[in-house]
């Protein structure tokens, strides 16, 4: 399949005619830090927010509240082949404690590496937020372990929390490897193993290489087998052609994989 040049992940999938595309949204519809994300929801077929509000709104709805959209769509899906879900989870973001419900606050402050004690309740804080954002995960993954699927969970930055002895947050005036080395994870589902082994065999092996998510449409295009005029293999971590030898600058700094920042 080939299709135009320049064009958001959304847009391809459905110009392409096969996908159902949606998106599922706890974060804010609209805003300083929801403007961008909307224009992504605006070019699916379905989009739903667990509540309708602006940047400047604190949201304290837990992501669980997804779940039961996501159980909507699943259901209601319409009559096309493929389906391509964004689920646009409000996760660890600071404030952590308000990040989760009582029945996940199972770290305490004692247990955390800080010296401070107030440093050592935010961490303890963050440690439950990060416990139920893994329930949240599993939770999704449950939802599509009898399917031909693929999950990919990835952060878009990650967070200081104390690491250093006084940086919480993600401040990217202040870089550091916490910040910029995220998680990512691909689930696959085992009729998906059973139907694509090349494919599967070529995510296992891409498992160590160093990646940057703003590549990711690459990795995507690779796994739905879709080729535009944009398309580069060079940067598809699943490709075998993958370059990981890309140089990742920041502010005119190189930052390397497992160092940090070259002056």
């Amino acid at each position: 399949m080939n299709l135009g040049t320049n064009i958001s992940i959304f847009s391809i999938y459905y110009r392409g005619g096969e996908y159902n595309t949606a998106w599922i949204s706890n974060q804010e519809a609209t805003g300083v830090w929801g403007n961008v994300a909307r224009v992504y929801a605006d070019r699916c077929n379905i989009k739903k927010y667990t509540t309708v509000v602006d940047s400047l709104t604190v949201i304290n709805e837990y992501d669980e509240k997804l779940l039961p959209l996501l159980d909507e769509i699943i259901k209601e899906s319409s009559d096309k082949p493929k389906h391509f879900y964004t689920i646009h989870l409000m996760g660890t973001h600071s404030i952590y404690s308000e990040r989760y419900p009582d029945n996940f606050q199972v770290f305490n402050a004692d247990e955390e590496p800080a010296k401070d004690e107030k440093q050592r309740e935010v961490q303890a804080e963050y440690d439950n937020a990060i416990l139920y954002n893994d329930f949240i995960v599993n939770e999704i993954i449950k939802r599509f372990e009898a399917k031909d699927s693929i999950i990919i969970y990835i952060s878009d930055h990650g967070e200081s929390v104390f690491e250093d002895g006084k940086t919480r947050g993600h401040y990217f005036e202040e870089p550091s490897n916490v910040l910029f080395e995220i998680p990512m994870l691909v689930w696959i589902s085992q009729e998906f193993r059973n139907k694509h082994s090349d494919l599967v065999e070529r995510i296992f092996s891409a498992r160590n290489q160093p990646f940057m998510t703003d590549d990711m449409i690459h990795a995507l295009l690779d796994i739905m087998q879709i080729h535009t005029k944009d398309y580069d293999e060079t940067r598809s971590l699943f490709s075998p052609n993958f370059n990981f030898n890309r140089k990742r600058i920041y502010d005119g700094h190189e930052y390397v994989t497992g160092k940090g920042f070259e002056n």
